[in-house]
């Protein structure tokens, strides 16, 4: 028979559930799997440009092509409503920096800014499409309301789409 004080959790029980509870949250991020950022297509570099344009427009992107350099270049520019497939953004700890205490807090991204590069260049087999994409992920400080920025994990989805658009096979 045992008694109510066997039954209740000891220190010892409560300090592995807050270990556990811990160690989850410090998980590293998801292996992702290597992105693709570059393929060889048949179109021409101009057909290529303009068909990854028309994507990155249709996702929302701000477009600007830069034409003066030896790989004519597309830069898109997303600050609002980033897709959170394109990337793995992991939370964060923020440090109270009023406390002599050490303590922190961690927060997940509330938002995501992204920019992308498209570089097209001819090569005698076809024409190269490289893809670069940058996506930033939005954090509130815990303890001063500032926002801070840290960089998020590509999962190679939007550079797909870009490439199989390019391609002609979106």
């Amino acid at each position: 028979m045992s008694s109510a004080i066997e039954r209740a959790p000891g220190p010892g029980r409560v300090a592995a559930a807050l270990l556990l509870v811990a160690l989850a949250a410090c998980q590293s991020p998801p292996t992702l799997d290597p992105v693709v950022t570059t393929r060889v297509v048949r179109a021409s570099p101009a057909e290529a440009r303009a068909r990854a344009a028309a994507v990155l427009r249709a996702a929302g992107f701000a477009v600007t092509e830069f034409d003066g350099s030896a790989a004519p270049t597309l830069r898109g520019e997303l600050t609002a409503g980033v897709d959170p497939a394109w990337a793995y953004c992991p939370g964060i700890w923020t440090s109270d920096p009023f406390s002599d205490l050490g303590q922190s807090r961690f927060v997940q991204a509330e938002g995501r800014r992204a920019v992308v590069l498209v570089r097209t260049s001819a090569l005698p087999q076809g024409t190269s499409v490289e893809v670069d994409l940058r996506v930033i992920g939005f954090y509130p400080h815990a303890f001063t309301g500032d926002r801070v920025e840290a960089g998020c994990g590509s999962t190679g989805l939007l550079e797909r789409r870009i490439l199989d658009e390019a391609a002609g096979i979106g």
